[in-house]
């Protein structure tokens, strides 16, 4: 069963299969024991990450830890409000930048 960590072009955030290009975070939103979404964010510091970033892997939602959330592509991430990491996408975060 998928989790509830992918986020929709209207900011809805569900279970669905498909595999997202893009991850991003809202702060620690999950429910540790259930690992289903409880709330709709904690803060507004909302970045798209690349989801293979200097070969690092972390389990997903884990306890005391934020809530990774993927987007099916670029477009759904700047639609709900989200902007280039600095660290894993540095270029297309000065070009968002000087926009």
């Amino acid at each position: 069963m998928p989790l509830q960590n992918r986020v929709t072009p209207y900011g809805a955030i569900v279970a669905v299969a498909d595999r997202g290009l893009f991850m991003g975070n809202r702060g620690i939103i999950h429910d540790p024991a259930t690992r289903m979404i409880r709330r709709a964010w904690m803060n507004k510091r909302w970045l798209v990450c690349l989801c293979d970033s200097k070969g690092r892997r972390r389990p997903l939602m884990s306890p005391r830890s934020w809530t990774e959330l993927f987007f099916l592509d670029e477009a759904t991430a700047f639609v709900t409000g989200r902007r280039p990491c600095f660290e894993c996408r540095q270029a297309e975060a000065k070009a968002f930048q000087a926009a």
